[in-house]
């Protein structure tokens, strides 16, 4: 743990650093730089009033598999969304407000992985394998909102599945009813988090499958969000995007491809 810790700590610390200058300047430079006391300095919670929104939907996602001739995996995906002062929840993820500095908000969050992992009947290759699963993953987030765009960090644990950190960048454009959201981000995946997806133990190893320990890799991804208000309470969400996956994935015996297309499709009715 601690060896993967030290590896991800550049990509942490570049992102932290990232977030926290440019959150800076954007505030000592812009118009606004006679801000209130209320939103300078670093606030723990926030001092604005609580209210609470949430709503309920349902949606899927539908994912090329990376594994040789895997078949293409459906995951159903609960849509509960919920936000007030103190927690922001959508979907299998949520976070617990700690404090804000300016425009950087900084989280705990939690996320549970619902489409990680594969049954070893999900294609031939993996036949003999043992089941890997999804599972929950927690840890600090950051996240900065201006003018030109959200940019967000986060560094999650997840017991004996190793740890990932995610730096991501989206801008949203309002059009009417439509909202279009183009986004873009890397994640460090540590040696552990590889070794149990796409790794094959030595009692797994067979012709045409030999041993594999997993290495530290990286997995960026393109799309955009589309958002469509068919009410002022119900909405529809489309994610499509693809991802692609470095070596230390892709060199792996039971890997069958390095970019991977999803899409997601969800609606939701807020009910406040």
């Amino acid at each position: 743990m601690k060896r993967t810790f030290c590896r991800a700590y550049p990509v942490l610390l570049a992102a932290a650093s990232v977030l926290l200058h440019t959150a800076s300047a954007w505030a000592d430079g812009g118009a606004d730089a006679q801000a209130s006391a209320d939103d300078s300095g670093f606030t723990v919670l926030s001092n604005a009033t609580n209210v609470t929104h949430w709503g309920l939907g349902v949606g899927a996602g539908v994912a090329a598999s990376p594994y040789k001739s895997g078949d293409t995996k459906f995951t159903p995906i609960p849509l509960i969304s919920f936000d007030n002062k103190w927690i922001h929840a959508l979907g299998t993820t949520i976070d617990l407000k700690i404090g804000k500095w300016d425009n950087v908000s900084v989280a705990l969050r939690g996320d549970y992985a619902v489409g990680d992992g594969y049954r070893n009947d999900d294609a031939p290759i993996l036949n003999g394998m043992q089941n890997r699963n999804g599972t929950f993953w927690y840890g600090p987030a950051l996240a900065w909102k201006s003018a030109f765009g959200t940019l967000s960090a986060d560094y999650l644990l997840g017991g004996n599945r190793g740890e990932r950190a995610k730096l991501d960048f989206s801008k949203s454009f309002d059009l009417g009813r439509y909202s279009i959201e183009p986004y873009a981000s890397v994640e460090w995946l540590s040696s552990d988090y590889v070794d149990y997806y796409y790794g094959v133990q030595a009692s797994e190893a067979r012709a045409g499958r030999p041993e594999y320990t997993g290495r530290a890799a990286y997995d960026t991804s393109v799309g955009t969000r589309v958002n469509y208000s068919i009410t002022r309470r119900q909405k529809v969400v489309l994610d499509v995007g693809v991802s692609h996956f470095t070596s230390g994935v892709t060199d792996s015996p039971i890997v069958g491809r390095s970019y991977l297309p999803a899409a997601r499709l969800g609606y939701i009715y807020q009910f406040n």
